[in-house]
């Protein structure tokens, strides 16, 4: 019996096929995200591992390693509202005498949404932005949108339900609320350990329970009198896995409120320096959370036009505050009209704690 001949592997016409499966899963899983979406149509194999849940669980871990911060604004003129993200600063000032120098990252333009009306109010949750949609005075809708594929899902209207992305149960499920008064949720909220907080009026605080799909209300902080007075200037933060929340009403001293039990708060106040004070009366700033670092971010209201756009942190513990330039938003002209947004100044939305995430709808 004659023996076959030796395959020739240089003129295989596939030679993906002598890589491994698990190598070809590893190599992609470290890629950015961008190329990632370009590499769906090199072949029927890597569109497979790309588009499977395995592979964007892979994905979300490291990325959650590299944390981003999210701008959204919007052009009046265009009905268009752009989306941009960029690396959170990292802190190497150890020394207190340079707190006041500014470290700098580059925005990227993650994607247009063309329907004006869709704001974003609420931190990104593993990628994910809330998009809600005012269409009267006593109605609105909500889409789920994902700037790292560029998607946006519209969520039903009117009644709560939930649907679970991932799993195996593919369907909407109708919310149980808990019986009471009619609430109105007036801050955005934020997510913490499988439960989203929101503040609501008389001064509580919403908690919605992701796994059990079940919603109660907890108290807020005692000492906190002007709650529902002063909601623009409070903002809940996730402190170390835990619930909290932060008080930037005052300028030269900030106050914040950490939960330990259920209703049971610790609260602590950092003194802000007269310069920086001065500082924040001067830019009016508002607050979206916390970053990586465990420092409370600072955001200015308004993307002007005639300078580059910088946001700030404060270090509750040192008492230290920096701030940190974000370029390739609006830095120069060529850029704005590169973007297509215009002289204007725009209204600026930033949140900390974005990753991309490439799961698709």
């Amino acid at each position: 019996m004659e023996a076959s001949p030796t395959r020739d592997l240089a003129h295989d016409g596939n030679p993906t096929r002598f890589i491994p499966f698990e190598l070809t899963f590893e190599i992609l899983s470290r890629l950015p995200a961008k190329p990632l979406i370009r590499f769906q149509s090199v072949s029927k194999l890597w569109f497979s591992i790309i588009r499977s849940k395995d592979f964007a669980d892979s994905f979300l871990i490291r990325s959650k390693t590299r944390p981003r911060l999210l701008f959204s604004f919007q052009h009046f003129d265009s009905r268009q509202r752009f989306i941009f993200s960029a690396p959170e600063h990292h802190n190497n000032n150890n020394d207190e005498e340079e707190e006041k120098s500014s470290s700098t990252v580059i925005a990227r333009h993650d994607m247009t949404i063309s329907d004006l009306v869709y704001d974003i109010n609420t931190r990104p949750v593993n990628g994910l932005v809330c998009c809600t949609r005012k269409l009267d005075s006593s109605s609105s809708s909500i889409a789920v949108c994902n700037p790292t594929t560029r998607q946006i899902l519209k969520l039903p209207d009117q009644e709560h339900f939930v649907f679970t992305l991932g799993s195996q149960q593919q369907e909407w499920r109708k919310v149980e609320i808990v019986q009471g008064d009619p609430y109105t949720s007036f801050k955005g909220g934020i997510c913490i350990n499988g439960a989203i907080y929101y503040v609501v009026l008389h001064k509580k605080i919403a908690r919605f329970d992701v796994r059990s799909e079940k919603m109660e209300f907890i108290k807020a902080p005692e000492d906190e009198e002007d709650l529902e007075i002063n909601a623009f200037c409070w903002t809940l933060i996730n402190h170390k896995g835990r619930l909290g929340g932060i008080n930037y009403r005052y300028f030269y001293h900030m106050r914040a409120w950490i939960q330990e039990e259920e209703e049971s708060w610790n609260n602590m106040t950092g003194v802000v320096t007269s310069e920086w004070g001065d500082l924040l009366r001067e830019i009016s700033l508002y607050s979206t959370g916390e970053i990586h670092t465990g420092e409370v971010l600072l955001v200015p209201y308004r993307l002007e036009s005639s300078k580059p756009f910088s946001v700030f942190y404060y270090d509750m513990i040192r008492e230290s505050f920096r701030s940190g330039q974000v370029l390739g938003i609006a830095d120069y002209e060529f850029r704005r009209r590169f973007h297509g947004f215009g002289k204007r100044n725009r209204g600026m939305r930033c949140f900390p704690g974005h990753i991309e995430n490439i799961m698709f709808f």
